[in-house]
């Protein structure tokens, strides 16, 4: 329905615009800025319902034409920019979604409002276009420019535009939303909630997807496997990890959270700090067998191949190496 009343966190922000729109201070452009799945575009389409609403509130009322026209997906003075050619927005996106359609007023409401998606991946001339309307935007005329680095913008869009920086959401945001609003089960949500670093739409995604749940199947089998197996085996394994190149960061702070629990559960037994609560029995037989030193170290092993696979170390060697500390530590 896109109402502020519906998003979830970001409050210091719809404050601001809140504040904005009571003493009618609404720039003519805005740039709203997070990584991908905070509600970038939520929060765009919310604020532009609110700012064509005909009850001119500081939210929208979802009863007038404007508010249901809006809902339908066809209000004639909100438009939606995207790339139409390449994966980049070039400038004719420019020229032919803003600027030969900006001159024309407003077919009925109070605004003339563009939200252009992916903003960040404009080129050099489409940017340049664009700096032409910002230069002299028309008094009806809102641009809201989404991107996931702001830093890509040319200093003189980002002098012309008001940021929004949308910041991560807390754990327990996130977990109460997956309770009441997606319906997961308590453990589950802790869990979703616990790997989205404070993104719903992350945290979505792995509810929606079995992706997740197959990686950290496999996680828990291998970190059950690894003490139990010869050299052969363990360089079997390693192979294995290849299928999960392109998620080996999960897949490593999956390993992680799982030494953490067993460090918990040494330290207090079965606890509610515990992320793999559906795997309390399998921990608390792995815990008894292992040091609190093993566990430090194996801690220090994955933190080690993490960092050394962002900045593109040997994917093998890398994994070899975590697997034999993770084996004799």
């Amino acid at each position: 329905m896109y109402t502020f009343k519906e998003i979830i966190g970001h409050q210091d922000i719809i404050h601001h615009m809140q504040n904005s729109i009571t003493h009618k201070k609404i720039s003519h452009a805005y740039i709203i800025d997070g990584e991908e799945g905070m509600g970038k575009k939520t929060l765009a389409f919310t604020l532009a319902k609110t700012l064509q609403c005909m009850e001119a509130g500081i939210d929208s009322c979802n009863h007038c034409i404007s508010c249901q026209t809006f809902d339908s997906g066809n209000h004639p003075d909100v438009i939606l920019v995207q790339a139409t050619k390449r994966k980049t927005i070039g400038v004719d996106d420019i020229r032919t979604q803003i600027q030969q359609d900006i001159d024309i007023k407003p077919y009925q409401y109070r605004y003339k409002i563009y939200i252009v998606e992916n903003a960040d991946t404009m080129t050099l001339q489409a940017q340049n276009a664009l700096l032409k309307t910002l230069e002299e935007p028309p008094d009806y005329g809102i641009i809201f420019l989404l991107s996931s680095n702001y830093n890509r913008f040319l200093p003189t869009i980002l002098s012309r535009c008001a940021i929004l920086k949308l910041k991560s959401l807390s754990f327990h945001q996130v977990q109460d939303y997956l309770i009441k609003k997606v319906q997961i089960p308590d453990y589950q949500a802790k869990l979703y909630a616990s790997f989205a670093q404070g993104n719903i739409g992350k945290a979505q995604e792995m509810t929606a997807d079995s992706t997740f749940i197959m990686m950290r199947d496999q996680v828990i089998q291998w970190a059950n496997q690894i003490n139990k197996i010869d050299l052969v085996s363990l360089f079997e394994m390693e192979k294995e990890f290849e299928k999960y190149k392109d998620n080996i960061q999960e897949v490593l702070d999956i390993f992680y959270t799982w030494y953490r629990d067993l460090l918990l559960i040494k330290q207090l037994g079965e606890n509610p700090y515990i992320i793999h609560q559906d795997q309390v029995k399998i921990l608390l037989k792995q815990a008894h067998g292992i040091s609190y030193n093993r566990i430090g170290q194996c801690l220090d092993s994955i933190m080690m191949a993490k960092d050394q696979l962002s900045k593109n170390a040997n994917f093998q060697l890398t994994i070899e190496m975590m697997l034999l500390k993770l084996k004799e530590s």
